[in-house]
Formats: C-alpha cells, structure tokens, sequence
C-alpha cells in the first residue's frame, strides 16, 4: 500500500452559506410545516412520531412500533424496540436535566434513569392581555432595548412610538426554535399573512431589513387601517417575531375562543400555533414563512495518483496461476515470512485481434481512496463510481469533498 502526504495547497477549505426556506402554516389548531403531512411506514401510520408541524431531532425511532418496547433497564428484561437516552447512578452523580435532585435521590446507585425519543420542536404562539402577566417578553427585555438603535419599535418602553410600552400593551409572541433557522433568520425573508375563509386578509413583511414587520397588501378595509404601518418586530438571531398590531384587518367579527368576539388584528396572528386555542370562525389560517441561515464548513482535498507509481495491486488475480514460476504465494518459517518473488504478473491488456495477446504493460484500476490522520489511523473513504484505469505513463487528481 502506498502512502502520500497532502501538500499545503492540496487541502482547502471553505465556508457554504445556505439559505433554506421555512413556512408555517396554522389552520384549525394545527401547525404544518413546509407543507408536510404524516408520512406512513410499514409498522405505524406516522414514521417519525411527532405531529404535524414539529421536526424531529436526529430522526430516531423511526417507523419503529412503542407498543413492542417492553425492555425494563433494571432488570435487564424485555423487547428493546425503541432508542432511548439511559444513565447509569454512580459516584459521578450524573443526571438528565428534566430530573430533580429529590427525585434522583431516590434512585439507587447501580438503577437506570431513562428518558424518551423522539425529542422535537415547533413554533409556539402565546399572548398576553393588558391585565396577564407576560414573563417572556419580559425575559427579552434586555435583547429588545439592545437592537433599538435599528428602530424604535424594538424599544421595551419609548415615547417616541405611541402605545410602545410592552410591559403592559396587547402583544403576542412567536417563538421559533433554532433547529428550524440555523444561525439567524435572514433579513429581508420574514413574510406573514393572513387569511380568512382561504382569501388572504393582510400581508406584512420586513421590507427594510432592520426588523420592522410592516404592512404591504391587503384587502381595501385592512388597507385602509393599516397599510404601511408596523405590526411588530422580528429578533433574527433570537429567533422571535413579536406583534403589536392592534388596528382592525377584518371588517367582521370573528371568534378566538375568548369571551367576546373581535375583530382580527395582527396581535391575533398564528392563534393555534400550539398555544390551546382551537378553530377560529369564521375559518381563519395564517402563514409565516422566513429563510434561515446556516454555514456548512467544508474540506476539498486533491489526492494525486503520480506517473510510473501506483501500477502494484495486492489482489491475488494480479499475479498469473500458471506459468514458468508457479508456486505458493508466500512462504513462511522459522527464518520469517516471504512473498515469492518470481511469479509472472498477468498481462490484463486486452487485443483487438483474435489470439493475440497484447504487449505486457503494468495496470491497475483504482475504486477507492484512503485517507488517514499523521498516526495512519483510516479516518474517510472515497468510493469512485466506476474504477479508473491506471498505466504507468497516466497521472490523476482526484478532487474530494467531505463536509465538516
């Protein structure tokens, strides 16, 4: 086997900034993410076990049956037929973080503590009234203050916007876990709007890229209201788009599950995004589509196959069975171990003419490359599509791309 060490401009890396596309979409008390539905397998009716909406983190247990799982840890019994985290009690008292001090006090050492997959995430909504207490935004009182500088609607309380102060104004909050956008949500991407009956209401976006949700289109009444007016802001690298529009965008009242109906407002967006309410009616679905940001780091190699080298192959059909030099591959004693070194190579050049052997030359076929770390420790594998052919008075580049 041969060995050959990178050179300083054989290997290369790189940063890709990708940028994909993200929809919610909320109807009835559901959430449907890009458009998905449940996807049924062989053995359950929803592969991935979570609902519509959600992603699931890493993907486990798919199609996989939780009415078979009867596997008890601490007695070692049972069918395994699901993964699932486990952590062993000992001296280095290491836990779950959902798990209690006084509950894992209770355990034993040597006992098992197991937890469940799938784990997943989805957007939430919540809203606060004037009167309800609201411990998120407050929580994101420090954040919202920090970006005021990009506009003044992001200030926690300001005399400058009218009606902006968020410890006590009608509000509502999406939440949008980071699995979904990456680094940050990009600007200029975040789109959101609103329909009633499937005829679309109102629309606002973030036009100039300083976090302003602002309203775009609409119907002529919700034009009338609100158009071009700020209906909240969007904390890109927070992931949380906070609303604010109170203005009126239908002209009907429509029922949100409280005491009275109301008119729609922007405040009123996404209800049902996993927050208890159930079906608007009139039917009333709302969008929220945005783009993520995601940095792929990534490793171009160039492994070279020199002139006149790489031309031996340890396969046993390299060499001839039969011939002048026939004997055992290798022999081996008390003295060591030896290769016979005077087998014929078998001639694999091909003619054209019947009966004909071709002139001897020395060929291999590479399919695969190796790479290994500075201790030759096998650390990746290139697998060519189809084997290239390799004489003595050929040389190749081979261009590999692994993503880090």
């Amino acid at each position: 086997m041969s060995f050959y060490k990178f050179g300083k401009k054989d290997i290369l890396r790189n940063r890709i900034k990708a940028y994909p596309n993200n929809t919610f979409f909320v109807y009835s008390g559901s959430v449907y993410y890009n458009n998905r539905n449940y996807i049924t397998g062989a053995y359950v009716n929803n592969v991935g076990h979570v609902d519509t909406g959600f992603l699931s983190l890493y993907e486990l247990n798919i199609d996989r049956r939780f009415s078979d799982h009867t596997y008890e840890p601490n007695a070692d019994t049972g069918v395994k037929a699901k993964i699932f985290p486990f952590i062993t009690k000992d001296s280095s008292l290491n836990s779950f973080g959902t798990v209690s001090t006084t509950n894992f006090n209770q355990f034993a050492y040597g006992h098992v503590m197991t937890g469940t997959y799938p784990m997943s995430a989805s957007i939430i909504r919540s809203g606060s009234e004037e009167d309800e207490p609201r411990a998120r935004i407050t929580a994101l009182q420090n954040t919202l203050n920090y970006y005021k500088t990009l506009s003044p609607h992001y200030a926690y309380s300001s005399s400058v916007v009218p009606g902006c102060e968020k410890a006590s104004q009608a509000l509502s909050l999406i939440s949008i876990p980071s699995i979904f956008y990456g680094s940050s949500m990009r600007k200029n991407s975040v789109k959101l709007n609103f329909y009633l009956s499937g005829t679309l209401v109102a629309s606002c976006e973030d036009l100039y890229r300083n976090g302003e949700l602002i309203q775009t289109s609409g119907t002529a009444y919700a034009q009338s209201k609100g158009s071009g007016s700020v209906a909240g802001v969007v904390l890109y690298n927070e992931g949380f788009v906070i609303l604010t529009g109170s203005w009126p965008l239908t002209e009907e009242t429509l029922d949100f599950g409280a005491a009275s109906n109301k008119q729609g407002t922007w405040f009123d967006f996404a209800v049902g995004a996993n927050d208890g309410a159930d079906m608007v009616q009139p039917s009333a679905s709302f969008s929220l589509s945005f783009q993520g940001t995601n940095y792929i780091d990534t490793i171009t190699m160039f492994a070279d196959a020199p002139l006149g080298e790489l031309n031996f192959s340890p396969n046993p059909t390299y060499t001839e069975h039969t011939g002048t030099f026939i004997g055992s591959a290798t022999t081996s004693g008390s003295a060591g171990y030896f290769e016979n070194n005077r087998r014929q190579l078998k001639n694999t050049i091909s003619s054209s003419f019947y009966n004909y052997d071709a002139e001897f030359k020395r060929q291999t076929f590479i399919s695969k490359i190796g790479i290994y770390d500075e201790n030759k420790n096998l650390i990746a594998v290139a697998n060519l599509s189809k084997p290239v052919k390799k004489l003595e008075d050929r040389d190749f580049t081979f261009k590999l791309k692994l993503d880090i």
